[in-house]
């Protein structure tokens, strides 16, 4: 059942958890509930946070309205209603993100192309930054004025084309002159972060958590 809350309700909610936050320690406490989201207080800083979704270093990995549970630095922590980690939790380093995977064990991370809000999948697999002709439209980039060449899929063989992106960011780490694939359709379903963007930083992997770092 999904919880609905009328403004005037949000609001009280909201300011009762500014009052409480300002009265605890720094830590995470969770505000208000909701189906595949929770309001949560990280520090002094407030968002509403959907399901997958990293806030100031903190993961919301699941919520309803019995409560959610976060990962902070690989540790889960189930919280009910106004519940609270206590601590210090330090903004995360913006030039070094940590991505967590999500229940299927794929790495989303939101960033942005040509300034342009995007959601990557990361791929080490994929030698290019590839996204599909619906995406680049979206995006609002002229992709046929790229390198033409084509590519056997498990049904066909479609149109490619090879452009270079003005900048590829992710949290603080940006890149600019990023090579990118562009391939005709709808194909690939999400855009991958390949290796023409990875590989220009350090990425490794602690436990099931993926350490990216910008490279000066």
């Amino acid at each position: 059942m999904r919880l609905a809350l009328s403004i005037p309700t949000f609001l009280l909610i909201l300011n009762l958890g500014i009052s409480a936050a300002a009265a605890a320690d720094n830590g995470v406490r969770v505000i208000a509930l909701f189906a595949d989201k929770a309001l949560l207080q990280v520090g002094d800083q407030q968002k509403i946070v959907n399901k997958g979704e990293t806030f100031e270093g903190v993961l919301l990995e699941s919520a309803s309205g019995r409560g959610a549970v976060v990962v902070i630095d690989g540790n889960r922590q189930k919280l009910g209603l106004n519940q609270s980690i206590a601590g210090n939790f330090k903004k995360p380093d913006r030039t070094r993100m940590k991505i967590y995977p999500d229940a299927l064990g794929m790495y989303y991370v939101k960033g942005e192309i040509n300034g342009v809000a995007t959601r990557f999948l990361v791929d080490t697999g994929a030698t290019l930054v590839t996204m599909s002709g619906s995406h680049a439209s979206r995006l609002n980039i002229d992709y046929r004025k790229g390198v033409y060449s084509s590519a056997q899929t498990a049904s066909a063989v479609v149109p490619v084309w090879q452009i270079k992106l003005a900048s590829v960011s992710i949290g603080g780490i940006e890149l600019k002159n990023v090579e990118a694939s562009v391939i005709a359709g709808d194909q690939p379903v999400d855009v991958l972060l390949g290796n023409s963007f990875l590989r220009r930083t350090s990425i490794q992997q602690v436990g099931s958590v993926l350490e990216i770092e910008k490279r000066y």
